[in-house]
Parts: C-alpha cells; structure tokens; sequence
C-alpha cells in the first residue's frame, strides 16, 4: 500500500510539472500575438478624427428687400459762380440687398453688403426747381461693416455695426445737365438691426445703415451757351433692408 502511495504522489507530481511546464511554453506565442497586434493598430493620435457636419457653420448668406432713401444737400456753381438758393434732390430707391457675414468671433462678425444698382434722379429744387431732372445716376453701392451681437441666446438678437462706404458710380445720363459726371464716393457707416431665429439655419432680420457720403458732380449747361456747371452734393442715405438670411 505504501509502494502505491508513493507511485500515486509521484504521478500526480509528474503531471503539475508537465502543466506549469507547457503553461511556461504558451507565454512567448501569447506574448508574440499580443505584440503584433499593437503593432498592426494605428496609434491614438493618428486615428483620423470624425467631422462633426452638425457643427454650424459661421458663414451666413443674406438677401432682401432694400429701400434707399436720401438726405441731399448741394451746392452748385455755374460758369464758376455760386447759384444762389440751389440745391438738389436725389429720389429714393428700391433694390435687392444681398451680402455675407461671417461669425469670426463670439458675439462680433463681419459683413459684407452689396445690392442690384438702382438708378436714382438728380432734381433741382430751390432756384433750380425750374430745372426738371438735372441727370440720373445708376450706382453699385458696397458696405463693410463690423457687427456687434448684443444677445445672441434670446428669441430676438439685436446688432450695431460700423464700417465703411464705397459707392461706384457705373452711369451718368444727361438732363437738364450735358456731359454729367458724377464721381464715386467714400463714406462711413453706422448700423443696427435685429435677426429672429427662424431654425437652426434660416433667420429673419431688419437691417439699416445709415451712409454719410459726398460726391461732385460736373457737366455743362446748355440753356447758358454750354457753360461749366459744378456741384458738392451730399447724399447720406438710409439704407433699410428686410429679409432672410441662410446659415451654412
């Protein structure tokens, strides 16, 4: 009984040996596998991140209805000499505003305004209300402008701007004025509007600017054997625009 005792120790000691000696074996294969797969996977840092297009986007295109209106002052020489009382008038306008804004910051953007040129008349008024329409003048007037977002989180969201005018003057027709030529002009501008949220992309907005902008104006005067005529006009017009603009 002893002899087996010892047969029966002696095999089941045999055995744990053989175990622990093929469990040391499979530790380099494993180890081997492992490393290969670490390997084989790209790291962290050069894992090509998703692009999250839910972001919105700080681009934003606009358009509208636009009305211009003018508060015209002139000053007028003839044959090099002041005409006394003349003045002048510029007839208010309606358009297509159309432009781009760009969030570069929160609560500030910048914009870029544009429009279809209208085509206003120069009326004499004053000594020269017997004059009719001196010319008409088609124009392409551009604004950039920087916004101020006052409260960007409610359900209506106030802005004030200020930027600057260029006004290109793209025709000059003749009335009772020959040869007209009105030149482009440079102005500043003051802004303020609102915008209402209609969905994450579209809203509705009410904008106007006021412009501060001279300009001259030179032609001859038939009715005076073609003498030289010479104008300083100031036009400063208020530009008001409602519309929708589209957030990208």
């Amino acid at each position: 009984m002893q002899a087996i005792a010892r047969h029966s120790r002696a095999a089941a000691a045999f055995a744990t040996a053989a175990a622990v000696g093929s469990l040391i074996a499979a530790l380099p294969a494993q180890a081997q596998t492992q490393s290969q797969q670490q390997q084989s996977a790209p790291p962290a840092a050069a894992r090509t991140p998703s692009t999250d297009w839910s972001a919105p986007s700080p681009w934003r295109l606009y358009a509208g209805a636009a009305h211009i209106g003018f508060s015209t002052s002139a000053e007028v020489r003839a044959g090099g000499q002041l005409v006394p009382g003349a003045d002048a008038k510029a007839d208010a306008n309606n358009s297509l505003g159309f432009g781009a804004i760009y969030d570069f910051h929160p609560g500030w953007s910048a914009e870029i305004a544009l429009g279809l040129p209208p085509t206003t008349a120069l009326k004499g008024t004053g000594t020269l209300a017997g004059a009719g329409t001196l010319g008409k003048v088609k124009y392409g007037p551009a604004v950039l402008s920087v916004r101020r977002h006052l409260w960007e989180g409610g359900p209506v969201r106030p802005y004030i701007g200020a930027g600057i005018n260029y006004t290109l003057v793209l025709e000059s027709r003749d009335g009772f004025v020959s040869n007209l030529d009105v030149k482009n002009g440079v102005g500043p501008v003051l802004q303020a509007g609102f915008e209402v949220p209609i969905d994450q992309r579209w809203s509705f907005f009410v904008d106007a600017k006021k412009i501060w902008l001279k300009t001259t104006a030179t032609g001859t005067l038939p009715v005076l054997g073609g003498a030289p005529a010479h104008a300083k006009v100031r036009l400063d017009p208020l530009v008001v625009t409602a519309g929708v603009s589209y957030r990208f």
